[in-house]
């Protein structure tokens, strides 16, 4: 009696211990954010399988705690425990190593980090300049070694260098009085880049500002200026704009800017059905009234502008464009800069109309008089291809209605809207197929309509290992493209318009066949295995809206 009195007791005490289970619960926390966030994304990158090993860690994680529960002495079962979760993670360690390429193994040690930063001390010691400047007063010398303006170069050099390797658009650095942040993007996604000290980040900037022709002590007017880049992978041209503050000093760097921006009519994203539409208006009957085309910043708009405006023919048609700055030059086109004419935008456009020409471009229209003066000519006038911020169809069509301010005169001339999203696009070299679940279907997507979808990998087998993709150099994604939302009228939808009902309006246009979502757009695209699902969540998903704060009574 005494025993089992004993016993009792001691699971009592074990029960009440406040911090038994407290480690318990710290040691599984752990081990699940391990297992969840790298164990399980890192087995799919490695093809290997990635649901034997979660259902071998689930299986060792139930013994483990069976263990640290009821093995009896508490500071001999708990340690048991762990090793029981570490074990299979080891053996998965052992064998990932012996699948991968000697640059992507684990390793773990004091010799093997300072083996890392020997070598990393070495190479910022013997590094060399990769890069060749040429500004407005021609090619800039690599200085010699005791110059202390070697530093200011090999930092510029390695800062853009790595940012060209690595398929950037474009770089920008950001001075404060804490430090340089630089920041490239590549495919629309922004990638920090190690800081430097301010002092080091200011003579940088000084040097490239000073390269592009641009006057290097005034950190607070907006200046523009050029110069190019020449490296292993050829000579890039580039756009470099400064601007800042009393606290922050900000210079971008674009890269091969006008090549960029002008991509074929076939090549920007549209669906075939979708460029049919569009191309019905270069008729001489249909080349009248509103196109609007809207998208955020950085979604490819410009690129679209251009792509919409070669379709038409330059030699018999007269085509206008009115930029606040012009990024390219189409032939055949004349293009407008609105920063360098008189008066202000709506002014400008109203001068451009009265030229009489076939089509205009309206590019980064922002302004209710500028909007008011496009509706006016309506029918009878040229066609006007107007681009705004917008973030959704549906803003963009009720601020072209709030900027005319009169239903019937913004939409009477009204032939189509167009959004637009820009997406990255898998690497057609490591891309991995898999068979869409019953759960997609569950979401409303069509997946009895294709046998099989892809995901990014960025890794590709060779000679029996895993190595890093050498065509996205690992990233999965290469090159972006567009997904659009076409929003076309006819006199059915234009009345659901005119009364206020933009609901009513876009499912009159499903109707007739004359309206095509974004959704719908993106899953063509997913389907075909230009894109993925992941990719368009993380495009497509809504920002959160803030919430008002209660009115103070």
């Amino acid at each position: 009696m005494s025993i089992a009195l004993l016993a009792a007791d001691s699971e009592v005490a074990w029960l009440l211990s406040p911090w038994k289970p407290l480690l318990i619960c710290a040691v599984f926390i752990a081990w699940g954010w391990l297992v969840s966030t790298h164990l399980e994304k890192d087995a799919r990158s490695a093809h290997l399988d990635a649901q034997k090993w979660n259902s071998i860690y689930v299986g060792t994680a139930v013994l483990a705690l069976a263990v640290m529960l009821f093995a009896g002495n508490f500071y001999l079962s708990f340690p048991i425990g762990i090793i029981l979760l570490l074990a299979p993670i080891l053996v998965y360690w052992k064998i990932r190593n012996e699948a991968v390429a000697e640059e992507y193994k684990y390793k773990l040690g004091v010799d093997s980090l300072k083996s890392s930063l020997e070598s990393r001390k070495l190479a910022k010691a013997n590094r060399q300049a990769t890069l060749r400047f040429d500004g407005k007063q021609g090619e800039v010398q690599v200085p010699q070694k005791e110059d202390p303006q070697l530093e200011i170069y090999l930092t510029a050099d390695e800062l853009i260098g790595q940012a060209l390797e690595n398929r950037a658009s474009r770089v920008e650095f950001q001075l404060t009085a804490n430090g340089c942040q630089s920041m490239y993007h590549t495919d629309g996604m922004p990638i920090k880049q190690k800081p430097i000290p301010a002092d080091i980040g200011a003579k940088v900037l000084s040097f490239l500002k000073e390269t592009a022709g641009t006057d290097p002590q005034d950190v607070r007017r907006k200046q523009k200026g050029t110069f190019d880049v020449s490296g292993p992978a050829g000579t890039v041209h580039v756009d470099l704009t400064s601007s800042g503050s009393s606290n922050t000093h900000i210079v971008r760097l674009d890269f091969d800017l006008s090549e960029r921006v002008i991509r074929s009519w076939e090549s920007i994203g549209m669906l075939p059905e979708q460029r049919e539409m569009l191309d019905q208006l270069k008729q001489n009957d249909r080349r009248h009234g509103i196109v609007l085309i809207g998208g955020t910043k950085q979604s490819g708009v410009t690129t679209t502008n251009y792509a919409i405006m070669s379709q038409h023919d330059s030699y018999l048609s007269n085509l206008i464009t009115l930029e606040q700055e012009p990024i390219a030059t189409l032939e055949g086109i004349t293009h407008q800069n609105s920063e360098e004419m008189e008066g202000d935008y709506a002014s400008q456009l109203q001068t451009t109309i009265r030229r009489d020409p076939d089509v205009i471009l309206a590019a980064d229209l922002v302004e209710a008089d500028a909007a008011k003066i496009a509706a006016k000519p309506g029918k009878e006038g040229p066609l006007i291809f107007v681009s705004m911020p917008a973030s959704s169809t549906s803003e963009l069509v009720s601020r072209w209605a709030g900027f005319v301010a009169d239903p019937r005169q913004s939409f009477d001339a009204l032939q189509a809207v167009v959004y637009q999203k820009l997406v990255r696009k898998l690497c057609e070299n490591c891309r991995v197929a898999y068979t869409p679940s019953a759960d997609l279907a569950k979401q409303g997507l069509p997946v009895n309509t294709v046998e099989q979808l892809y995901r990014k990998s960025g890794q590709v087998e060779h000679k029996n290992k895993i190595i890093e993709c050498p065509v996205c150099k690992g990233n999965g994604y290469l090159g972006q493209i567009g997904v659009f939302e076409t929003l076309f009228l006819d006199s059915d939808t234009r009345k659901h318009l005119i009364a206020g009902d933009l609901k009513a309006a876009m499912a009159q246009a499903k109707r007739n066949k004359m309206y095509i979502r974004l959704q719908e757009a993106a899953w063509q695209k997913v389907a075909s295995g230009e894109t993925s699902l992941e990719e368009f969540g993380r495009v497509n998903k809504k920002k959160p809206t803030k919430k008002k704060a209660p009115a103070s009574k």
